[in-house]
């Protein structure tokens, strides 16, 4: 853990043994998600590895049943994140 500032620009510093420790490397691509009004979390974003997930994903995709478990998905997410 540690701690940063946001400049004038709305850019935050990763801490430099946070980034060595995770070999981060400048432009390298972040995911950001606001999770409440104070949190948000920071993930590695890798399109490569997105897109080969999305592609396995999609093959195995039954048409049909995908109101149904995008429902279902949706109501997971709302109950792990918010207590819904």
């Amino acid at each position: 853990m540690g701690l940063t500032k946001i400049d004038t620009k709305g850019r935050i510093v990763i801490p430099k043994d946070i980034r060595e420790r995770m070999g981060i490397k400048p432009g390298e691509e972040f995911l950001i998600t606001e999770i409440d009004g104070d949190t948000i979390i920071i993930k590695r974003f890798d399109v490569k590895k997105m897109l080969e997930k999305m592609i396995k994903n999609a093959k195995r995709l039954d048409l049909d049943e995908l109101p149904k478990e995008t429902e279902k998905e949706g109501n997971r997410v709302a109950k792990e994140l918010y207590g819904l």
